[in-house]
């Protein structure tokens, strides 16, 4: 059925706004995957609903390998919400390829340039956190930071990171839970302040930033981006899209790219992945908590 497979352009649906932790990392592949694939990749921005509207639109398309999407640990979490009318069970998961923490950051001019002294200021009153979307996985990895803090956490959603960053630069909210690469700019321009990380250890891209962990909170939970498609694709065509990306991986065309975004090669496919994803679903519900519908 698709053995000339892909013969014309394919779309590759960005359920965030431009600029954005998604945005960069499709972005960055998509030269590397036309060279692999052989045709053009229209990368094609829909932002709304934390994800919810790209990944609706992309999860009712024809499962021919013409419209793929960019996935992430968003589309659990909006599951966990119970908010949307599609489960992780609805896509073909083609490859996990990057990891990342989440971390909690405020303006370099801001006053709490420590996680313990913003904790404090949230726990006597109320403290702003921009987050990425209703129902994004920020919006939950924030307030399971708020729940295990004990802090009070006014957590005020964009459309996506690249407003939130705006949001916290401006002072109009007090700190960020955002994943490590929409931060990526910011911090290095020294504009903001990584107050600490969700990893289990210390990030390699962030040596500095301590982890939650270390801070005395029992938080561990990271960010991950790979690419899906609607529910039934070709085999052949799984199959081309995953030997294009263990190409990309295996010969290091992508990892500088993806260190210097902030993100790390975290590659799994197949069966692995499957067990993976459910994994994750598990640990999203039990983090969205009294968020969920």
């Amino acid at each position: 059925m698709a053995s000339d497979y892909p013969s014309k352009s394919i779309e590759v649906i960005v359920p965030f706004s431009a600029g954005g932790g998604n945005d960069t990392f499709v972005r960055a592949l998509q030269p590397l995957l036309e060279e692999q694939l052989g045709e053009t990749l229209v990368i094609r921005n829909i932002a709304g609903g934390g994800g919810a509207v790209g990944l609706s639109r992309g999860v009712a398309s024809a499962a021919d390998g013409y419209t793929m999407m960019a996935a992430s640990t968003g589309m659990l979490s909006l599951e966990a919400m119970g908010n949307v009318p599609f489960t992780h069970e609805d896509f073909d998961f083609i490859a996990k390829v990057v990891e990342e923490p989440y971390l909690l950051a405020v303006s370099s001019e801001g006053p709490y340039q420590d996680v313990d002294s913003l904790i404090e200021a949230a726990s006597a009153g109320s403290v702003r956190v921009g987050v990425s979307g209703i129902g994004s996985s920020a919006h939950i990895t924030a307030n399971a930071i708020a729940n295990i803090t004990d802090s009070n956490f006014n957590l005020i959603p964009y459309p996506g990171g690249s407003e939130a960053i705006s949001a916290v630069m401006g002072g109009h909210v007090e700190a960020v839970v955002l994943g490590g690469a929409e931060l990526r700019s910011g911090l290095k321009a020294g504009r903001l302040n990584a107050l600490a990380t969700s990893y289990a250890e210390r990030s390699d891209n962030l040596p500095d930033v301590p982890t939650f962990q270390e801070s005395g909170y029992d938080l561990t939970i990271s960010v991950w981006r790979g690419l899906v498609g609607p529910k039934g694709l070709p085999e052949d065509v799984k199959e081309q899209w995953v030997a294009a990306i263990q190409q990309i991986v295996e010969d290091g065309s992508y990892e500088e790219t993806a260190n210097n975004l902030g993100t790390e090669l975290a590659p799994l496919y197949g069966d692995e992945l499957d067990v993976f994803i459910d994994e994750s679903a598990a640990i999203m519900l039990e983090a969205a908590g009294d968020l969920a519908n």
